[in-house]
């Protein structure tokens, strides 16, 4: 026959198993989080990077807005799109280059004092 001595011992070693398998799964939980932290810093930073070396739809100053260097769009256009190249601050009237392409990849080298403008022709991306 068990004593209540003995009961309370058993309910006691029980609670204690129950306590340290807690403590080793917040442990695990808490190495897994900082583990997802990590990572996600990690592609955030990756993200920023890609951010600063895309051009997007809009009219962007070279080496303001974005940096100086060959741009090619990331995906194959299937339709028409207009860029030109402008000497900044002309407001558009001084085309240094300019195409409206309805294919492929169109690449483009971008100085400082240049102005940008891609209309419909996606993402250029840094090379």
């Amino acid at each position: 026959m068990q004593t209540m001595s003995d009961r309370a011992r058993e309910v006691q070693s029980a609670a204690q198993e129950a306590v340290d398998e807690a403590a080793q799964r917040r442990a695990e939980l808490d190495e897994r989080a900082a583990e997802v932290a990590a990572r996600e810093q990690a592609v955030t930073a990756v993200e920023q990077q890609i951010a600063a070396n895309s051009i997007t739809n809009g009219i962007w100053t070279v080496g303001v807005d974005v940096e100086p260097g060959t741009y090619r769009v990331s995906q194959p256009l299937t339709g028409y799109c207009y860029w030109a190249i402008y000497r900044t601050g002309s407001n558009g009237d001084d085309i240094i280059e300019n195409d409206g392409p309805e294919g492929g990849f169109p690449t483009v080298t971008l100085s400082a004092g240049q102005d940008f403008e891609n209309s419909g022709c996606g993402t250029f991306v840094k090379q």
